[in-house]
């Protein structure tokens, strides 16, 4: 009979939201209308402001936008589909249909077969690829590996509400991309402000005036112009006179009764993205979405021009003048423009003059006309490459309901022996009661879950059911790893009664935080393999055990004690080889104990000059107290004569000898020198001295490291994980680490001496299938060494790209770490390009 985990309390958030979705269109010739397409039927949808439009090209998508498309965590990928009556307005003629006999229909008939079947969508199997592609590489819903599948309407229907259901959502005029512009303006002012009318498919690129273009440019970097061009003002009744600065945009309507909330506390980069492509364009909107502030420049506002318009270098300077105050620096990239050509036109913006203030009618200035200058931009504009964004970085910003969001609930729960945390009771009812939402028939939402000091690995596609407490076959909701925690769907999926209370309608699932362990372990069964720790990975669990835990063992075996604990590894065949300065004794081959002043010489870390008495005591009492020390005496047997190390636990005047069992006096003798009374030392217990002869302090030292180096509160690391197959090893990972939503994995080297470039292929080759089963953002390499040959390097770097199973986003990022335990560890990115599979 087991006993059941004892059960404690800990405190979740809960934050309601709507749908993050993300719009798949054909990035080919005509894809700024498929653009505007889908931006229109986003912004018909509640919550839809905050959708994301993807191209791709014959079915793929540009590896920038899936790592972005990953950090945004969409919960449903969509397509755009085109109606028969779009794709025939594009290209007349196109529309093609024969009756039963095979007789193509023309005039009248093919008119009225139009009619009946101009609203139908037609699909596409490359958009198809394409939105497979960027759900594989998503932690979307899924049940049972199948994902779960939205259909984003030309009305609100199904999971998403039509906006207009909405309560206190705009009625009147709005701010909208004009439906007669096509081209880049079109959709450049169709991605700022939403579009409230169709977009007509017969539109082109406008011709802008000056005038016109001044306008637009302000309008697109959040100057709020003081009038904006015709067409921009959308009417849903009669034209009436309103000030286009008070309106609200078509996007901004959708999001009526939500808060935009702004998460996280580190400087996040503004982006301005160049290039007229519809990859530039999603660029744009991904990372706006995601983080909060990104501008694009298409060319038709005059960036390419031989004399830079003069408004848009003092728009361009204003905005830099306004990022300066919160720290945030504006960064030039582009995904279609060279990074040379980026770098000239940073020098040319960076040379722009400041412009005027805009000033609103309350402001002194306006009132006097006396002219205002803004002042300089203080932070060099930067240019950066696509592939080089931080996408590697939590998410700034995201939409919640309003006063429904980061609400702490108390819950029950237990926690298991790899610390993972279970609900011990449901949650409450996710409801909207006394919310305006709660009125709209059949509105459908998310509910945010973030544990307190949550462990669990968000997204990476973790299998839905593992975070569920209920191991049912068929849950009641459907659940997913999300940005911040656990995302589940606010209906029930079960049998619901028609007469059920309606905050009995409602998902109340009790949720696991799974521990690192328990999360490979999941991640791992998806790909029918498993997971456990190897016999080093045992050794280390048991010291940590020891010690009290992951951080407490890292601190010993990483830390400034390591020098002391490795000099007990005796060298020399005898004590005075060994331990010339008498500070330590030979106990037998590769054995040795030291004394306090042996130990505190070989600590020179903890402070400068020299480590103070009561510092080293404080480390080794530590120690001493789990066990992993020992302190005692070197004693020798009267009958075999074995010299031996007896702890302080087992000597008394009467010892027994650890060779033949003989009692022995505690006599002068017995312990040789000194003379007055016998000396203290301290021994490894034989799991640690067995730890360290495996090199695990290496993987303790790299641990260390990337604990320095983390910038969250929460660091989880495990050591020495065997991934197998039908109970065959597959490989071995010396370190699986996650923190600050970077999982990494690592390969740990004491020494490079006798590695050669074919063992390190295999190696890498196994470890890059652990990175890719994981989906792992980072890999790293570690050597205590000063450095890793050319020749190793250039070996690393070719068996990473060239290993086949990287997902379309790419591998993970590569970094050769050197010096490790020298106090000058050195780290160094190895740029990589990996082949796409499918290429």
């Amino acid at each position: 009979m087991t006993t059941p985990a004892p059960l404690s309390y800990t405190s979740v958030s809960q934050t309601l939201r709507p749908s993050r979705v993300i719009i798949v269109i054909d990035g080919g010739e005509d894809w700024s209308y498929w653009a505007r397409r889908a931006l229109y039927r986003a912004s018909r949808v509640w919550g839809g402001g905050d959708f994301v439009v993807i191209p791709h090209q014959d079915g793929r998508v540009d590896p920038t936008l899936l790592r972005g498309c990953q950090v945004y965590d969409p919960d449903f990928v969509v397509t755009y589909d085109p109606t028969v009556e779009d794709l025939e307005r594009l290209r007349p003629g196109w529309f093609q249909i024969t009756d039963p006999d095979g007789v193509l229909l023309e005039g009248a008939d093919r008119e009225q077969a139009f009619s009946d079947m101009g609203a139908q969508q037609v699909g596409s199997d490359t958009r198809e690829r394409a939105r497979v592609e960027i759900a594989s590489v998503c932690s979307v819903y899924r049940v049972h590996d199948s994902e779960s599948i939205a259909l984003l309407a030309e009305q609100g229907s199904g999971h998403f509400t039509d906006v207009k259901d909405i309560p206190g959502a705009w009625s009147g005029s709005v701010l909208t991309g004009p439906a007669d512009w096509g081209g880049l303006a079109g959709a450049a002012a169709a991605l700022q402000l939403g579009m409230a009318q169709a977009p007509v498919s017969e539109a082109r690129e406008p011709e802008l005036d000056p005038a016109t273009r001044n306008r637009l440019t302000e309008l697109l970097l959040d100057l709020n112009p003081l009038t904006v061009p015709d067409g921009f003002v959308w009417h849903p009744t009669a034209a009436v006179s309103v000030d286009p600065r008070d309106l609200p945009s078509a996007r901004e309507r959708t999001i009526g009764q939500l808060a935009a909330l702004s998460r996280g506390y580190r400087d996040r980069a503004a982006l301005l993205v160049l290039g007229d492509t519809a990859e530039d364009f999603a660029l744009a909107g991904l990372w706006q979405r995601t983080f909060g502030t990104a501008y694009w420049i298409p060319s038709v506002l005059g960036i390419d021009e031989d004399e830079l318009p003069e408004v848009l270098g003092e728009a361009i300077a204003s905005v830099r003048v306004t990022l300066d105050q919160s720290s945030t620096r504006l960064v030039l990239t582009s995904i279609s423009r060279s990074q040379d050509n980026l770098a000239a036109v940073g020098v040319r913006l960076n040379e722009a003059p400041s412009g005027f203030a805009v000033w609103s009618p309350d402001d002194p200035a306006w009132q006097s006309g006396e002219p205002h200058f803004e002042p300089t931009p203080t932070n060099p504009l930067v240019a950066v490459p696509a592939p080089q964004l931080p996408w590697r970085e939590p998410p700034t910003r995201s939409l919640a309901v309003d006063d429904r969001w980061d609400t702490s609930l108390p819950v029950p729960v237990t926690v298991d022996v790899t610390g993972t945390t279970t609900m011990a009771a449901p949650l409450p009812s996710p409801s909207l009661a006394g919310s305006p939402l709660g009125t709209v028939a059949g509105l459908a939402w998310h509910v945010d879950v973030a544990w307190m000091e949550g462990r669990g690995v968000h997204r990476r596609a973790t299998p839905g059911h593992e975070l569920l407490a209920d191991a049912d076959p068929f849950p009641a909701t459907v659940a997913r790893s999300s940005r911040h925690g656990t995302s589940y769907q606010s209906d029930r999926h079960d049998f619901v009664s028609a007469r059920i209370r309606p905050d009995n309608r409602l998902a109340r699932p009790a949720l696991r935080d799974l521990s690192l362990d328990a999360w490979i372990a999941a991640t791992t069964g998806q790909q029918e393999m498993t997971a456990k720790p190897s016999a080093a990975g045992l050794r280390a669990a048991r010291l940590a055990a020891m010690l009290g835990g992951r951080a407490a063992h890292v601190e010993l075996f990483g830390g400034a004690l390591l020098p002391a604990l490795r000099a007990m590894r005796a060298v020399g065949k005898s004590t005075q080889e060994a331990y010339p300065a008498n500070d330590g004794v030979r106990i037998a081959s590769g054995e040795g104990v030291l004394t306090f002043a042996g130990i505190r010489a070989r600590v020179p870390e903890l402070s400068a000059p020299e480590p103070t008495a009561k510092q080293v005591r404080a480390v080794l009492d530590t120690a001493l107290r789990a066990g992993v020390l020992r302190r005692g005496h070197v004693l020798g047997c009267a009958v075999c004569g074995r010299t031996q190390f007896q702890s302080v636990d087992r000597v008394g005047q009467r010892w027994t000898c650890l060779r033949c069992d003989a009692p022995n006096n505690l006599d002068q003798a017995a312990w040789r020198e000194p003379e007055d009374e016998p000396g203290w030392y301290y021994d490894l217990h034989p799991v640690a001295r067995e730890f360290l002869d495996q090199h695990g302090d290496t993987v303790a030292l790299l641990s260390a490291h990337l604990r320095a180096h983390s910038q969250g509160q929460i660091f989880d690391d495990v050591e020495e994980v065997v991934l197998a197959s039908d109970g065959k090893p597959v490989v071995e990972l010396d370190l699986v680490a996650y923190a600050d939503d970077l999982l990494t994995i690592a390969e740990c080297k004491s020494s490079l001496d006798g590695l050669t470039k074919g063992t390190l292929a295999a190696d890498v080759a196994k470890k890059c299938s652990a990175a890719a089963i994981l989906r792992a953002d980072r890999m790293i390499f570690a050597t205590e060494d000063p450095e890793w040959s050319e020749a190793l390097q250039r070996r690393i770097q070719t068996s990473v790209e060239g290993f086949p199973g990287w997902s379309p986003a790419g591998p993970p990022e590569m970094v050769l770490v050197t010096g490790l335990g020298t106090g000058d560890t050195q780290e160094r990115v190895l740029r990589v390009a990996a082949r796409r599979k499918d290429a």
